[in-house]
């Protein structure tokens, strides 16, 4: 199967990166198309988690009165841009030739695209989402599916002949596209809403229920304040560190850790697991304070408490502590890629987990600058820019993980599950 590359210019408008390009509705249509289902997350196996509570519809009448334009009108033209999200995951590589920007998209995306015409929606994985132009995408869709049985049923060479040629010249006809990277759900819906809201005024109630979402609180939208808040203090250890929603890939300009992941593991500080929270998302926040789970959940109370603030202090007063004893792995020049594995998402997830151990078994309540130092002192002799013992992989993960807490929590028992686990992986 060809790949699918997608080519454009980095655009940033108040702090926010995307990537604007054109391509024609042939090509366009071989990685998204129209689905009701959207992908709101990804489990541990990295495998879609949907949004059982909203399908976005479209206006059937709407879509087909775009079929009639483009099958009708000679003249048709689309020159507003469809806005697109690109799930990071689904990149393959990412390539800037001379300012324009080029996604190479893994071979999943096309094939599950092909599945979904075949099978249906509801078989297969839609992974890039539209933002908006969801009508256009669909009239699209009708009026190729009316040309296609019109030829079917034609009998006339001639007939068939001017049907095909109009089919050819729908599919070339090119589209201005606007490509965002890694957006979560509450940012589509905001961007949703301000694109409709020059044209015609659409209802905050109608955003929501379009996307899914509650406008009351929410742990999406509390993890999406803290990594803001912490992305942009100049004195917080994640000081333009934070790639928010990806950004332009530039050279000079490279951020170590994505708002998908930080979102992610913030909300993994409140919620059981990422399917949880999102069916908790509609809770109250007083219905936090039962967590009928026995997994460590250092936010969780905070979080029904209404103490936001101090989840983000955590964050701040913690990561401060790694900066400050373990600096010369922590620290970043933003030009290259991650030269150890504290540098890394996966070295960032792990130092979550021991967040989260230590909060829980020194009791804190509250925190203050030298909260954590005790704790992160006691990594100092940890060498972490030794790549085998801590390759920036998953078991990578674990073995910091399990290497870090016995440094810091040790044990004299020979049976520590810890001790166990840490073995195995260290011997596979």
């Amino acid at each position: 199967m060809e790949k699918i590359i997608i080519k454009g210019f980095p655009v940033s408008q108040n702090g926010q990166d995307f990537i604007i390009g054109k391509a024609p509705i042939g090509e366009v249509l071989k990685y998204t198309k129209y689905t009701e289902r959207l992908i709101i997350a990804y489990d541990e196996e990295e495998k879609p988690i949907y949004n059982k509570h909203v399908q976005r519809k479209v206006d059937s009448t709407r879509a087909r009165q775009i079929a009639n334009f483009l099958l009708n009108d000679k003249e048709a033209i689309f020159p507003t841009n469809i806005v697109l999200n690109i799930p990071m995951r689904i990149i393959e590589s990412q390539e800037d030739q001379n300012g324009i920007v080029c996604l190479t998209l893994i071979d999943d995306v096309a094939e599950q695209v092909e599945k979904a015409r075949r099978e249906g929606n509801d078989k297969a994985d839609i992974y890039v989402t539209i933002i908006d132009g969801q009508h256009r995408i669909r009239g699209i869709e009708v009026a190729i599916n009316v040309l296609s049985e019109q030829i079917q049923k034609s009998k006339a060479r001639e007939e068939q002949e001017l049907l095909y040629k109009q089919l050819d010249d729908l599919m070339k006809m090119e589209l201005v596209v606007s490509f965002f990277i890694d957006k979560d759900l509450e940012f589509q819906a905001m961007t949703f809403s301000t694109i409709n809201r020059t044209q015609r005024r659409v209802s905050q109630d109608l955003v929501y229920e379009l996307f899914g979402l509650t406008s009351d609180d929410s742990p999406q939208k509390t993890a999406l304040e803290v990594a803001l808040a912490l992305n942009a203090h100049p004195k917080s250890p994640f000081y333009r560190r934070i790639k928010l929603y990806g950004g332009t890939y530039t050279k000079d300009d490279s951020r170590p850790l994505s708002q998908a992941a930080m979102i992610k593991s913030i909300i993994k500080g409140i919620c059981t697991s990422i399917q949880s929270a999102e069916t908790e998302r509609y809770k109250k926040r007083k219905e936090f304070k039962e967590i009928g789970s026995s997994k460590t959940l250092p936010f969780r109370q905070f979080y029904a408490e209404d103490r936001d603030d101090m989840i983000s202090d955590s964050m701040f007063y913690y990561f401060n502590s790694i900066r400050k004893y373990l600096g010369q792995y922590w620290n970043y020049d933003g030009q290259s890629k991650p030269q150890n594995i504290l540098q890394s998402t996966v070295g960032y997830e792990a130092l979550m987990s021991l967040l989260a151990e230590i909060i829980k078994k020194n009791s804190i309540s509250s925190f203050e600058n030298e909260t954590f130092d005790a704790s992160i002192e006691k990594l100092v002799g940890i060498d972490f820019s030794d790549l085998e013992t801590y390759p920036m992989t998953t078991r990578g993960k674990n073995i910091l993980y399990l290497m870090m807490s016995l440094t810091v929590f040790p044990s004299a028992d020979s049976n520590d599950e810890r001790n166990k686990k840490l073995q195995e992986l260290l011997h596979r």
